[in-house]
């Protein structure tokens, strides 16, 4: 009960405050508990990694669920990708790849969720290709490009480094699997 209220209480945490505000008082005053409670279960590097690791299996759940056609999988991706909604997420998972050069539970979590996330790319293009609704030549590497450029067109949009929206940054995701797929593509 006490792991389970602290587990809760962490993700809420960094769901409003992110990783990098997130602190063990916010934890403890959210769960109602003190810090003796929280150390008792839990390391602060431990548990923020739980945590994020927790907001994240539910990202990965909805983002490639397994009972949807690929089709319409591949279309959610790349439409929920840049929604104002993904923002927190967006910042949640820069602030943990920043995190994980130091921090060695965010790294593994960090890896976990990554590969997870590939698996269900690549397992959602195998499946699209197999079914003849697209061509790849490699699938794993098409999910690995794809991925680094939404995750590289995330952080450009969080950043504003460029005049960059979403609905253009979904264009490009789109365009990129397009070429992926010998696509000719009108820019």
């Amino acid at each position: 009960m006490g792991r389970d209220l602290i587990l809760r209480a962490a993700v809420d945490v960094l769901m409003t405050s992110g990783l990098r505000a997130a602190t063990t008082r916010a934890v403890t005053e959210r769960a109602g508990v003190g810090t003796g409670l929280l150390n008792h279960y839990f390391r602060w590097q431990e548990l923020r990694a739980a945590a994020w690791r927790a907001i994240f299996d539910q990202v990965a759940a909805a983002q490639f669920a397994p009972d949807v056609e690929p089709r319409a999988a591949l279309e959610s991706y790349f439409a929920t990708a840049f929604e104002p909604d993904a923002r927190q997420f967006w910042q949640l998972w820069i602030e943990a790849s920043d995190l994980s050069t130091i921090d060695l539970a965010m790294a593994e979590a960090l890896r976990d969720i990554q590969a997870r996330l590939h698996g269900g790319l690549v397992a959602t293009l195998r499946s699209g290709s197999d079914a003849g609704l697209w061509r790849l030549a490699d699938v794993d590497a098409t999910a690995l490009r794809l991925g680094a450029l939404y995750d590289g067109l995330a952080a450009l949009l969080i950043s504003k480094a460029q005049s960059l929206n979403a609905h253009e940054a979904e264009r490009h995701l789109r365009a990129a699997f397009d070429l992926e797929c010998g696509r000719i593509v009108a820019e």
